[in-house]
């Protein structure tokens, strides 16, 4: 989804921030702290430290001092000395891909008009096959946890889950074949239980459904 974004007012950011979230920065900027804020200067803006200092208040110049017409606070900024580099972004017009930019950006932005693509994009896919990996990483550790709590390490066997109690109708399947299973399976049974015999060629099956219908004065023990 292709938009035309702007921000609320011209951004001061790190020229890194500025390239990661794919925006136009102008790096020929004089930047200053003013109330221990990292602020963008205007042309009229002085650093204190290239003024002359008197009595607390900054001149510019022996004149300004005889003249005492000392520079207004409000004009005033300490030098930054830092190592980072910052940037200055215009507050209007930046056509970027929203479906990435909006997950990046942590400032305000309104959208200003929209193009959504039918055509994939190169960036478009890579978001997708990011969030189809993030999805299936997490699928994965449900079902890592589904099997720690579903399968008993020490006797191998499964353990029944929540699914069990919602069974009220059971049968048992003895000496019974794969074909027979398959047809109570498709008349709604499920398998409980595996049970397989020391002096039999097929295993006796234990199976279980939810029947709205029973009645269970007339059915007081499992099917056989």
């Amino acid at each position: 989804m292709i938009s035309l974004i702007c921000f609320e007012k011209d951004l001061l950011i790190t020229k890194e921030e500025a390239e990661k979230l794919g925006l136009t920065y102008f790096i020929d900027i004089k930047i200053g702290y003013k109330d221990d804020h990292l602020q963008i200067m205007s042309s009229y803006d002085k650093y204190k430290e290239d003024l002359i200092e008197k009595d607390g208040k900054y001149y510019e110049n022996q004149k300004a001092i005889d003249e005492n017409k000392p520079k207004e606070n409000y004009y005033l900024y300490t030098k930054y000395t830092g190592i980072v580099q910052y940037v200055r972004i215009d507050s209007d017009n930046h056509l970027v891909d929203l479906s990435i930019f909006a997950s990046k950006c942590k400032h305000k932005f309104y959208i200003k008009e929209t193009i959504i693509s039918h055509e994939p994009t190169i960036n478009n896919i890579q978001a997708i096959l990011q969030l189809i990996e993030d999805k299936t990483s997490a699928m994965n550790c449900l079902v890592d946890k589904i099997k720690d709590n579903t399968f008993n390490s020490r006797t191998n066997v499964h353990v029944g889950g929540g699914l069990i109690t919602t069974y009220n109708d059971l049968m048992l399947k003895e000496n019974t074949c794969t074909d027979e299973i398959q047809i109570e399976l498709n008349n709604g049974w499920r398998i409980i239980a595996v049970c397989n015999q020391p002096d039999q060629r097929r295993p006796d099956y234990i199976l279980g459904r939810y029947n709205p219908e029973l009645d269970v004065y007339n059915k007081p023990r499992a099917e056989r």
